[in-house]
């Protein structure tokens, strides 16, 4: 007579597909810099893209990163004849303190995961990535040359604190001291957000603008041509921080829209030429038709151009007020 049939052994099949396996990957935490990428679901590709970019262009500013930075302290000794055990024991210890020095030493670019789609996050050792992100804008466009094909925006971050108004204001208030406090200049602010409703958009501009404004009362907003650009991106439960140069100057940190427009240069000189030629002819077709009578004044488009950007720097200032 046969015993009882063995029990099966409960969530086997876990342990044979290594669902057990520890989890190494980083994700975006507050007190980070780096840079913020964007793409069009194909993140792999947008996370090879952006370091081949951010390695070309970090290589050209600052030289390549050694790989081996800590010498071994058995090199360092002088050569004497021993025993092969000692021989033995000293490439040992040689291989272990290589490979502990190889975890220690930190990558100049690592991403890690922000928990939203279409947008990864860059990592950096750099003590200033808006130089590193400046040169490759300015230079992509200058040159006209595509750099990456799924990453669109690649946007420094110079600081990243908690998703709430007092955390925001406290890192907008140390990181503005570089930017604000010493000279008059004018500034905007650009606020995003991904899978957050509790921070009010708001809100972070009216106590981000007049804290700027505290720093020096010759600040001013100029929402069109703006000197620098305070840029605001919200995920989940974090914030990235940075102040920028020529943000729309420079199609606001996108790659590929910098690449695209090759011909540009030679095209905007021929549409500024013949508006002005249009312009010029239609303000003598219609002063031939139409002539002032008594008080009237010719309407002067400039003008209401003028006025409708007053009142709206006048409703931001009034709103940061």
């Amino acid at each position: 007579m046969s015993g009882p049939a063995a029990k099966k052994q409960k969530f086997s099949h876990y342990k044979q597909k290594n669902y057990f396996k520890s989890n190494k990957r980083q994700f975006l935490e507050a007190g980070q810099r780096g840079f913020l990428a964007t793409c069009n679901f194909r993140e792999k590709d947008c996370v090879r893209e952006a370091y081949n970019v951010l390695n070309h262009y970090a290589d050209e500013l600052y030289g390549p990163k050694d790989k081996d930075e800590i010498t071994l302290d058995a090199e360092a000794e002088p050569e004497d004849v021993g025993d092969i055990a000692d021989d033995l024991q000293k490439e040992i210890d040689a291989t272990k303190a290589t490979k502990q020095n190889k975890n220690t030493v930190k990558q100049r670019f690592q991403v890690v995961d922000t928990g939203a789609t279409n947008c990864v996050f860059i990592r950096t050792t750099l003590a200033d990535p808006v130089e590193l992100g400046t040169r490759i804008v300015s230079d992509v466009a200058e040159t006209r040359e595509q750099k990456s094909r799924f990453l669109l925006r690649l946007v420094p971050v110079e600081v990243v604190c908690r998703a709430n108004l007092a955390d925001i204001t406290s890192a907008g208030g140390v990181l503005f001291d570089k930017y604000f406090l010493k000279e008059g200049t004018t500034f905007a602010i650009i606020f995003n957000k991904r899978y957050n409703n509790d921070v009010k958009r708001d809100d972070v501009i009216h106590d981000l603008a007049a804290l700027v404004q505290s720093k020096n009362i010759k600040n001013r907003v100029d929402l069109k041509q703006a000197e620098k650009t305070i840029v605001v991106e919200v995920i989940k439960g974090l914030c990235c921080l940075s102040v920028l140069d020529g943000y729309l100057k420079y199609k606001k940190y996108n790659l590929v829209e910098l690449a695209n427009n090759k011909d540009k240069g030679a095209n905007e000189v021929k549409v500024e030429q013949q508006s002005e030629v249009s312009s010029v002819e239609l303000a003598k077709d219609s002063q031939l038709a139409r002539e002032p009578k008594g008080d009237e004044k010719p309407i002067d488009n400039k003008n209401e151009q003028s006025v409708d950007a007053d009142t709206n720097e006048k409703d931001v200032a009034t709103n940061a007020e």
